[in-house]
């Protein structure tokens, strides 16, 4: 009914169960979010059931919530539509999933991968029992409160829909989506395809210009003096010049937790026979020129250097994050902070997804200063 108001009211409406999504992909869950990003807006109609099954697919989310978080994650406009039954329960039990997902954030210093994980064993065990939220909850499946949660999280709004008075409703929704639509139609998509395309011709360009100018300051290097070696240093991590964002499983449900600012300083030591020093600096450096390899505890620099692989520490109290480099007989030391305020387990449980935001996304340019920089005699 609701599909069948919305076409004629001249909108297209995709809906996987009716085959709009294409039957010929192998991937069907990729194919739906792919359709869900290439859509205007996202209407989502909540009742009782989270899905065709129950079952939850990995990383205890539903194919609907990851269609959710893809047109959320492409700003998508979104409409969220929730039967009232559900709605009014929901506000009864909102002020609980609040304080349980408060401690779930307390006791494991990062946000959950699913809106279900901090939930789920208090949801469980009221359904052992015979109290108020037994009945509040038993109306739906577990996955809905979850999801809505998330939603209103987000600062979504919930409007009613009341299925049994539905093409009152879906009279409402068209109403909506042209009101919505009235404004940005036709440009979002060709937006979306130009951001893409000056995305990547910006990151073309901009690798080989830092190529040709870091082979030029590599090529200064004539006198082997700290000033040269500085002056090559400072120009080589200019593609660590801005903030980035700390992404929380970006293939399954990406979540911004936090941001690392852009490279506050760095210092480069290498091995002289007998100690560390340090060839060259930019920032505020204020470690010693030398180090004995002796000197292993708490010294970032030595320890990379004594283990010969990447290190990442971070000093709570001075909320300041080292990314330690080695590179043959070469340390290479950078310095960053956050945004927002970290504890130091958070960013133990955070550090895949800090060394891919600062390493990964420079992959090309990290390599090829690495690359300069071991290569020097």
């Amino acid at each position: 009914m609701i599909k069948k108001h919305l076409e004629e009211s001249g909108h297209e409406v995709p809906i996987f169960e009716d085959g709009d999504f294409g039957t010929w992909e192998k991937d069907t869950l990729k194919q739906c979010q792919d359709v869900v990003k290439s859509s205007d807006v996202f209407v989502l109609l909540i009742n009782k059931k989270s899905g065709a099954s129950r079952r939850l697919l990995r990383g205890n989310v539903t194919p609907t919530y990851l269609e959710y978080k893809a047109a959320l994650l492409e700003k998508k406009h979104i409409l969220v539509f929730v039967s009232p039954e559900i709605k009014n329960n929901f506000k009864l039990l909102q002020k609980e999933f609040k304080n349980l997902y408060d401690i779930y954030l307390r006791d494991h210093h990062r946000l959950p991968g699913s809106p279900f994980d901090p939930l789920k064993d208090w949801m469980q065990e009221q359904l052992k029992q015979d109290g108020i939220a037994k009945s509040l909850l038993e109306i739906a499946d577990l996955f809905v409160w979850a999801f809505l949660y998330d939603i209103y999280s987000n600062g979504k709004w919930l409007y009613d829909f009341n299925i049994s008075r539905s093409e009152k409703e879906a009279s409402t929704i068209s109403a909506m989506l042209s009101t919505s639509l009235r404004s940005v139609v036709g440009l979002i998509e060709e937006r979306d395809q130009l951001e893409e395309l000056k995305g990547q011709a910006s990151f073309l360009l901009n690798y080989a210009d830092y190529t040709l100018i870091m082979l030029d300051k590599r090529n200064s290097i004539v006198q082997n003096t700290k000033r040269e070696w500085s002056n090559f240093l400072k120009s080589g991590l200019l593609f660590l010049d801005e903030p980035r964002a700390i992404v929380q499983t970006p293939d399954t449900n990406p979540i911004h937790v936090n941001t690392v600012s852009e490279c506050l300083a760095a210092s480069l030591y290498k091995y002289d026979g007998t100690y560390l020093k340090r060839m060259a600096e930019c920032g505020d450096i204020t470690a010693p020129d030398f180090f004995d390899l002796t000197e292993s505890e708490d010294v970032f620099v030595v320890e990379a250097y004594n283990n010969q692989e990447r290190l990442i520490a971070f000093l709570e109290e001075k909320q300041t994050l080292y990314i330690t480099e080695p590179i043959g007989e070469y340390v290479l030391c950078l310095h960053f902070t956050f945004i927002d305020w970290w504890s130091k387990e958070q960013v133990r449980a955070y550090s895949d997804e800090i060394e891919y935001a600062i390493i990964n996304e420079s992959g090309y340019f990290f390599q090829f200063l690495i690359m300069l920089i071991g290569g020097t005699k």
